[in-house]
Order: C-alpha cells, then structure tokens, then sequence
C-alpha cells in the first residue's frame, strides 16, 4: 500500500511534518494558505484570536503600543515559525495584548480556532508541538524582561547591532526602528549611536549604520551575553 503523500506545506515545519495522529492529518489536509503584503496586520492588540498562524514565508514583527505611542518589540517571527502569542490568546479564550504586523510578503498557513481547539485536544503529537513552541518563546520573552529590567541601553544597543548586522557589517534600520526594537526612545537610540560615532565603533547615515570597530562593540555587549 504506498504511503499517503504529506502536504508540501509541512515542509517548512518538520516537527509537525512527523506527527501521524489522524485528527492533525485531516486538519493538515484542508488548512487555508493565505498570501498578505508588506504592511498588513495579522492581529491587532484587543482583538479576539480567530486562527492559529505558522508562517511559511516573509517576516512579521510582533510588537507592544503603550498609551503615550511608543512601541516596544517583543519578537519577531520567521518562516517556519508560529506566533505564541496567538496560540496564548486561543488556550486562554482571550483577546490579543500586542498587534502582529507583515514586514514582508508573508504565506501563512491559517488553521481557524475551533479546528485549532479541535486538533489540540485529539492530537498527541500537535499537542506537544504547541506546547514546546509556547515555551520556547516564554524564555525568549524572560530574556527581554531581564533585559529591560537589569541592562542599560547602551550594552542592549551594541549586542543588537552585533546580532543583527549583515555580511558586510552594516545595519539598515532608522533609529526610531532601533528604539522600538529596543524598547526606548528614539532620543536615546541617537544619543547612544552618537556616542558610538565619536569613538569610532560606528559610522551612520540616514537609515544606515556601519559598524566600523566589531572587536569594541563585542567588547560594550559582552555583559548581555547568556
């Protein structure tokens, strides 16, 4: 008997990819693929959840908006990955707390929440994949905590530009992008890059910043390394 043929989607999962329990592989078999441009938001802060979302392609930034119109990061996803927040907002039959944006072209695949409630209670094996992903980002969001509670701007400021720079060692971001990255003020983020500017461990331009000595940056970040 040849072997049933797996949806070319699970490709971009294979955690979910090995999972054979028949309530995920129906589920798996009629998801929604939906294709969103740069721009457009996935899920707003105060709405209800309505799908459980695994990115296929693209990037989306999810992100916090406090009442005085800052914003702070609070992860990104990637392809392959799915929003934890969301899956916290469908367990908890709540509303989302933060707002989930398209950076990118993004291809998701959704799965509505009764199927997701469904699968979740039938499904062994996506029952765990939730679960670990859920607690995978918990970490990640302990460490932003610890960060905004115990480290300053400046080293935040230099292990961001170190983790985030291209091959050829630029950054291409403005400076309030860098402050809603960081959670802080666009006033802050200049006078820091200033800062770095004059001891000549970057050099910047509109939306540009090149990071011009790696070894002293490495050294201002190296008490926010885990």
């Amino acid at each position: 008997m040849a072997m049933k043929q797996l949806p070319v989607w699970l490709d971009a999962f294979p955690q979910l990819k090995t999972v054979e329990d028949p309530a995920w592989m129906r589920v798996a078999e009629n998801v929604r693929e939906v294709t969103l441009s740069a721009g457009t938001e996935l899920f707003t802060c105060g709405n209800d959840g309505k799908h459980f979302i695994l990115l296929l392609s693209g990037a989306v930034r999810v992100y916090q908006t406090f009442e005085n119109g800052r914003e702070m990061v609070l992860y990104h996803l990637q392809a392959g990955d799915c929003c934890s927040l969301t899956i916290s907002t469908l367990l908890s039959n709540a509303r989302y707390s933060a707002s989930g944006i398209a950076e990118s072209e993004v291809r998701a695949v959704l799965i509505p929440k009764r199927e997701f409630s469904a699968v979740f209670d039938a499904s062994t094996g996506f029952r765990r994949y939730v679960c670990a992903e859920l607690g995978k980002r918990f970490h990640d969001l302990l460490f932003l905590l610890e960060g905004l509670g115990k480290r300053n701007v400046e080293l935040r400021l230099a292990r961001w530009l170190l983790d985030n720079r291209t091959e050829s060692d630029c950054i291409m971001a403005s400076h309030r992008e860098l402050a809603s990255e960081l959670g802080t003020a666009r006033e802050v983020i200049s006078r820091h890059l200033k800062d770095f500017e004059k001891k000549g461990l970057v050099r910047l331009s509109r939306k540009f910043i090149e990071l011009a000595d790696i070894s002293a940056l490495d050294d201002r970040a190296s008490s926010v390394r885990s």
